[in-house]
């Protein structure tokens, strides 16, 4: 069992656990999705730049995909002088998950649309990328201590119920999608399933925190589904741009 006094999580911090050392396979999980991402993104557009295949949206989830890896991971690698650089990443992580899974709704709507569909262009898909770390910088600028209670409280609140409904959507159109029995819609579903995970057991854990419910177990096993689900959809994202190396052939 696991518990909160005062800001710090008892049993985690002891000896036995290596003080905290296991926050390394948290590290290496957020570092192991930028990558993923970086090579799934060039992979895709080495092989279908040029091409009116709908991919944009689905690069851009991708993309944002990375950004939760990154800004979980790299926020515990910054030093404690100003709570900007470190609060940026932080938010980051926090809104990539939301923006990721609604692109790869939207990439993954278009894409099996049996009615003509108007893809996002890219200047909008640069447009929200930018806004997405945007955002947390311009957060962090308000921050005045690391995981500052004032900002990250009313920004949960305010981003879960739209997290939670477009996390739906997307588990529904990957459920549709994977009765079509295409490989390549299987692997983006499969994407867009690990990123609803991860993005929902990062909520989960935030949730948990000492200033929000106070409840340790949820922060716990909340961060613990993330470092695992930061795995899964890494692995998905290299599957998905892997597989299209077959679509190009067959085209």
């Amino acid at each position: 069992m696991v518990y909160f006094e005062g800001n710090l999580l008892i049993d985690q911090i002891q000896d036995q656990h290596h003080f905290m050392r296991e926050q390394l396979v948290h590290n290496y999980a957020g570092l192991l999705l930028v990558l993923a991402s970086i090579i799934g993104v060039l992979i895709i557009y080495k092989n279908f730049r040029g091409s009116k295949i709908a991919w944009p949206s689905i690069m851009a989830g991708m993309v944002a995909a990375g950004f939760i890896g990154l800004g979980d991971s790299i926020e515990h690698l910054l030093p404690g002088i100003s709570p900007v650089p470190h609060e940026t990443l932080h938010y980051l992580h926090m809104i990539g998950g939301p923006v990721s899974v609604f692109l790869l709704y939207m990439g993954l709507r278009e894409y099996t649309a049996t009615t003509e569909v108007k893809p996002f262009s890219g200047s909008k898909l640069i447009l929200i990328l930018l806004l997405t770390i945007l955002i947390p910088f311009g957060l962090a600028t308000q921050a005045n201590q690391r995981w500052d209670p004032d900002i990250e409280g009313p920004f949960l609140i305010v981003t879960s119920i739209p997290t939670i409904i477009i996390a739906l959507l997307l588990l529904l159109k990957a459920k549709s999608a994977f009765e079509e029995h295409s490989t390549v819609v299987l692997n983006i579903s499969f994407v867009a399933v690990a990123a609803t995970l991860l993005t929902i057991s990062l909520l989960v854990g935030r949730m948990g925190d000492t200033t929000l419910l106070n409840n340790a177990d949820l922060y716990v096993n909340g961060h613990a589904i993330a470092d695992l689900m930061h795995a899964v959809t890494a692995t998905t994202l290299l599957i998905f741009g892997i597989s299209t190396e077959g679509l190009v052939r067959s085209m």
